[in-house]
């Protein structure tokens, strides 16, 4: 019993010592942050050795135990409980130990990221599995230096994944310049540990979805849309595959699909295949697969699909590699087992191939439209102005009857006719089952040109008058050519498409003339017209403003004689000219009182109106079936530079032209105007108004 509690106390004092010396190590490694060079291998070697003495003595005890139980019971009650505790301190300091020299910064870097990892794991364990220890003063400086180990670890697992796979751009435009250079280096070995590493670090996720997106970005779209060349050289450990600039222009199905193949198969024989239950090109496709989709269905496979129908079938063959490529790809684990994109997408060729030249249709039709009018063609060779003699056909009829006049289109009007009939003539070569596509994209075609090309050309319209006649001459153009396709292709139905392109041609013109009838009005507004009536002094002012609306019908007339047909011509110029004469009316009438000398020059100035504007017109005689006011204005023209007695003969008792072109209340205001209060004035006054009633 002595030895044994002799040997108790020794081990007591030098576990004692033991924590002194462990605490003044953890000290200056941890909360001095300084360098020191002790063992710490040793130190845990030493308390391993302590701990094994105190077993054996706990066993001593209790084998004393069982033969001396009622001598020595309290004793050795004492004396077990002493070692318990002095085998906790010793379990505790182990712990400690163990810690620290899984975090010893010498040893991490000679070992594998696999084992530096694994390590730290260890450390960590330790640390946070054992409530005693966050009560050492140590547990905080080791806690920190854990967490500086794992932030630096994580960084040159990223730094070393990144140098294993690099990324080169070249920006030169050299036509014989590379483009871009996808390098892998290390062996399949490294290129795990790395990628494991990277899992333990929640990072694989971020670095595979970067390698996806510049998958996408530097290879497949450049080889999809640049048509680059894939060079691919492999070497131990080292494999690049390069992006050049391809003298072929092969843009062909098949060649694209090759480029892509080998692409791929770059990619599986240089990442490894299974890693920890990880599929390196699943977990790839999971990120790219989508992407891929969508650029080889809305850029290869569209722009291989033919713009002719009868190449169609031909084309259906060609498919039978992209039901390949998606076979490889799914063995390839590329993409998912439930992925049949692609093969749905070749599957409805069909509706794919009226959608491409559909928009190939579409935009041609938007280019067209976006063209310059003021490029003019003649159409038609009849005369405009004075009709040849009329040449009969077989049946009689008059082949002129129906023909469309002499007139000036834009170019860009039988470009886009062209259009049109190119659809029409694909329309007659195809099932009856499909012509509808055709009808509805001829159908769209004209309601996109009704609706945009006003507003493509409204600036122009605006100050131009001459366009807006070129505008009138192709819309209406256009109308005719539609409606002559009709009987030419029997399943065409665009007719009720014609009165909406009439209805915007003369629009149009009418928003021209009102916008020069506007003009008109400002000149004659601003004239001393009014102020006439009582001074004639002002008589140069107002000829003079006359002359300037005259002027503008001229410039007008000038610009739309040679393009617009004959009657369209006379119709529009004729509505403008009445715009001027309704404004002169209209200002006369408003007149209280005119002397004698201004009534001789308002007449004076409006015969040289009168005398001027049939020259505007192809048949100067018939003016007056194209401007409205014309035989109105004539009248008040004679009653200006006329006698009661001649008025009153004009007037014949209500049935003479006077009565014809004004109505009772206009004779009576331009009477009181002009003569004084007689009784001549009136009885003349009395007699009109009976007249006009019976």
């Amino acid at each position: 019993m002595t030895d044994l509690d002799k040997n108790v106390s020794e081990l007591k004092h030098k576990i004692t010592n033991l924590e002194y010396d462990i605490k003044e190590a953890m000290e200056q490694r941890y909360m001095k942050f300084a360098v020191v060079s002790r063992d710490a291998a040793s130190l845990l070697d030493t308390a391993q050795s302590y701990s094994n003495q105190i077993n054996n003595l706990i066993s001593r005890i209790n084998n004393q135990t069982k033969r001396e139980v009622v001598d020595a019971m309290s004793d050795l009650k004492m004396f077990k409980s002493t070692l318990e505790e002095n085998k906790n301190s010793l379990i505790i300091i182990e712990q400690v130990l163990e810690a620290s020299m899984n975090l010893t910064s010498d040893s991490q870097t000679k070992l594998s990221l696999a084992d530096r990892i694994k390590n730290l794991q260890t450390a960590q364990d330790i640390l946070l599995n054992n409530e005693h220890l966050t009560k050492l003063d140590v547990y905080k400086p080791l806690m920190r230096e854990h967490q500086r180990l794992t932030d630096v670890l994580h960084s040159n697992c990223i730094a070393a994944w990144r140098k294993k796979i690099e990324w080169s751009e070249n920006d030169s435009d050299s036509q014989d310049s590379w483009r871009v250079i996808l390098k892998i280096s290390g062996s399949q070995e490294d290129i795990c540990d790395t990628i494991l590493a990277l899992q333990h670090f929640d990072s694989l996720n971020i670095e595979v979805k970067q390698f996806a997106d510049k998958l996408i970005n530097l290879i497949v779209k450049p080889i999809i849309i640049q048509n680059l060349q894939v060079d691919v050289v492999k070497f131990v450990n080292v494999s690049t595959m390069t992006l050049k600039v391809s003298n072929n222009e092969d843009e062909f199905l098949s060649a694209i699909i090759k480029k892509l193949k080998n692409v791929f198969e770059f990619l599986s024989s240089t990442l490894p295949a299974d890693i920890n239950e990880i599929q390196i090109m699943s977990y790839l496709g999971s990120y790219a697969s989508q992407q891929f989709c969508k650029h080889f269905k809305d850029i290869v496979i569209f722009n291989a699909i033919p713009v002719k129908y009868h190449n169609l079938n031909n084309f259906r063959e060609d498919l039978n590699e992209v039901l390949e490529f998606n076979k490889y790809l799914s063995e390839l684990g590329f993409f998912e087992e439930s992925n049949d994109e692609l093969i749905k997408y070749v599957e409805n060729i069909d509706n794919l191939f009226f959608t491409k030249i559909s928009q190939l249709y579409y935009d041609r039709a938007r280019t067209i439209i976006k063209k310059d009018l003021h490029d003019l063609v003649e159409v038609n060779n009849e005369n405009r102005w004075s009709p040849d003699e009329d040449v009969a056909d077989d049946n009689g009829f008059c082949q002129k009857i129906f023909a469309y006049p002499q007139s000036k289109v834009s170019k860009s009007l039988l470009e886009f006719l062209d259009l049109i009939d190119t659809v029409a003539s694909e329309m007659s070569s195809i099932p009856e089952n499909s012509t509808w596509r055709y009808h509805d994209i001829l159908n769209n075609i004209t309601i996109m040109y009704c609706d945009v090309i006003p507003l493509q050309h409204c600036k122009v319209l605006e100050f131009h008058p001459q366009q807006s006649a070129v505008l009138y001459n192709n819309i209406m153009y256009f109308t005719r050519k539609l409606a002559e396709l009709s009987p030419t292709y029997k399943n065409l139905l665009i007719v009720h498409l014609l009165e909406k392109l009439k209805n915007l041609a003369s629009e149009i013109l009418h928003s021209q003339c009102k916008q020069q009838i506007t003009q008109i009005e400002k000149i004659v507004n601003q004239s001393d017209i009014i102020s006439m009536a009582v001074n004639s002094n002002l008589g140069y002012s107002v000829e003079k403003s006359m002359s300037q609306c005259y002027d503008l019908l001229s410039i007008l007339s000038g610009l739309w004689r040679d393009i617009l047909p004959s009657t369209v011509y006379c119709k529009f110029i004729g509505y403008s000219c009445n715009g001027l004469f309704e404004c002169l009316i209209n200002k006369l009438f408003t007149l209280e009182d005119i002397s004698a000398t201004s009534a001789e020059q308002y007449s004076s100035i409006f015969n040289k109106i009168i005398k001027d504007i049939p020259t505007l017109f192809p048949e100067p005689k018939e003016v007056h079936r194209y401007v409205p006011k014309w035989w109105q204005l004539n009248e008040l023209v004679y009653i200006l530079s006329s006698s009661m007695k001649d008025i009153e003969n004009r007037w014949a008792d209500g049935k003479g032209p006077l009565a014809n072109e004004l109505k009772v209340d206009q004779i009576k205001c331009l009477l009181k105007a002009l003569f004084q209060n007689t009784d001549r004035r009136a009885a003349l006054l009395k007699h009109i108004l009976a007249t006009a009633q019976s």
